[in-house]
């Protein structure tokens, strides 16, 4: 599969190419999450300045450049440079020859990642966005510390700095399309947006891994994934390939982190070994974390870290169930509907109902997201387990359910008594087939086959109205 078609965010787009262009020279930062598509998103508003009368220069920082003095910025300043000026000369005589290149036109400068600028490159740009005819535009990680002259510029009222939000369905639907050259069915659209978090990158990975295995299928000019609800394989060997085998350094500094965050950076180096702790970020097990001048520490995947310690308990503790709360741990970290329903039913068997109802419960969103035939199954144990808690309720025992509307909860209700849809036609003035249409699409939002299945669904849902009659 070749580069992404840029689709969506017409509304940043603009908002970024009316920065460039505006009489008054006020720039825009975008901060956002990884993945969540800033750098397509900039690089695009600068493709099309040129056809706009501005001259346009585009730099991104990464860390191999952050200790070089102005190595953020090497590709924007002038080949030519002057020898035997100071940090400042050097940022006077960039500004000027800017300029002169321009010839008179507005002055962009584009920089991806300015988080990661080094000082005198974040010094420079700061100098730029202030110069005449000049505006700068930028993207910055969320949750990364910014250097100074970059949060200056804001805070002087050079730019203005806004949040990146995540894709929208509709955005995830229109990008899917352009990524496959035709449509793809609502269901894998929204199980697709669901498992990529709203993330362009996650999204991307997504399909190439499910097309590679051919879960991907075109019929009739649509296209529907067939796949599973949890990772496949190529993306969980790129996890396994991110994180690795940690070693008692990295470890201690994880579990020291998942016992006191958030945690003081300061305090983590002096505490353990500061190569463990970059190792540890490296690998997105931490994140460090910046308010004004405090840097703190937050454990980035604390499920695959409750996870490990867990079955090193398994090891040393007797009994069934560390070794089974771990399982419990790697199914919801790997969002894999199966693998959860095996921990209900082991919790079961130990007699542990609550946890077998919450593994269940967990089961259940897995599965309808997989659009997997056994959420069927999942639905009547969870009924079974839910009798046996009595009236007891847990945050993970409220199932997320797509909101059924008031017709098509009285609709399911009456079915799930058992009445024909011709019945329930006559009861509510409609027709059969509208009966069947609206049934139809409560069978698809709760994951079931058919009526017989409904009660327990909607008694999933602590539906009050849900027990047949009898």
């Amino acid at each position: 599969m070749g580069r992404w078609k840029f689709v969506g965010r017409t509304d940043e787009l603009s908002r970024l190419v009316n920065a460039a262009t505006s009489p008054d020279g006020r720039g825009l930062f975008l901060s956002g999450t990884a993945g969540v598509g800033k750098s397509r998103l900039l690089a695009q508003s600068l493709a099309q300045l040129p056809a706009l009368d501005c001259a346009v220069w585009s730099a991104s920082a990464n860390i191999a450049t952050a200790g070089i003095p102005f190595g953020g910025l090497a590709q924007v300043l002038p080949a030519d440079q002057p020898a035997g000026l100071t940090p400042a000369g050097i940022m006077r005589w960039a500004v000027e020859a800017l300029h002169q290149q321009a010839a008179g036109r507005r002055i962009v400068i584009g920089i991806d990642d300015a988080h990661l600028l080094d000082p005198s490159s974040a010094a420079l740009v700061y100098l730029l966005a202030r110069s005449e005819n000049t505006t700068v535009l930028g993207t910055l990680r969320s949750g990364e510390p910014v250097p100074l002259p970059i949060r200056a510029l804001w805070a002087d009222d050079l730019v203005d700095h806004a949040e990146l939000g995540p894709m929208t369905p509709a955005e995830t639907g229109e990008l899917l399309t352009a990524m496959l050259g035709g449509p793809v069915d609502a269901p894998s659209a929204d199980r697709l947006h669901r498992l990529s978090a709203d993330n362009a990158l996650l999204l991307r990975e997504l399909v190439i891994a499910a097309h590679a295995s051919n879960e991907l299928s075109q019929a009739y000019g649509v296209w529907r994934w067939t796949g599973r609800g949890h990772l496949p394989p190529s993306l969980d060997d790129l996890v396994d390939a991110r994180i690795g085998q940690l070693d008692q350094g990295v470890r201690a500094v994880v579990e020291l982190v998942a016992m006191g965050e958030p945690i003081g950076l300061t305090l983590l180096n002096r505490a353990t070994d500061t190569t463990a702790v970059e190792v540890a970020e490296e690998r997105g097990l931490i994140r460090v974390v910046t308010h004004d001048r405090r840097s703190d520490v937050r454990l980035a995947h604390p499920r695959q870290s409750v996870a490990q310690r867990l079955s090193e308990l398994g090891e040393s503790v007797d009994g069934p169930l560390p070794a089974l709360m771990a399982r419990h741990a790697r199914a919801e970290y790997a969002h894999s509907g199966d693998q959860l329903l095996a921990v209900a039913n082991d919790f079961a068997e130990l007699e542990l109902t609550v946890f077998a109802a919450e593994a269940t419960s967990r089961a259940i969103s897995r599965l309808r997201a997989a659009r997997s035939s056994r959420s069927h199954e999942a639905n009547l144990r969870l009924a079974a387990l839910l009798r046996r808690c009595d009236v007891l309720r847990t945050p993970a025992l409220t199932i997320r359910q797509p909101a059924l509307t008031d017709r098509e909860r009285q609709i399911a209700r009456l079915a799930a008594r058992g009445l024909a849809s011709r019945n329930i036609a006559e009861q509510l003035y409609i027709s059969t087939r509208t009966v069947e249409n609206h049934l139809q699409r409560v069978y698809n939002k709760l994951g079931v086959a058919d009526r017989s299945e409904l009660w327990p669904a909607l008694r999933a849902m602590s539906d009050p109205e849900a027990e047949p009659e009898g």
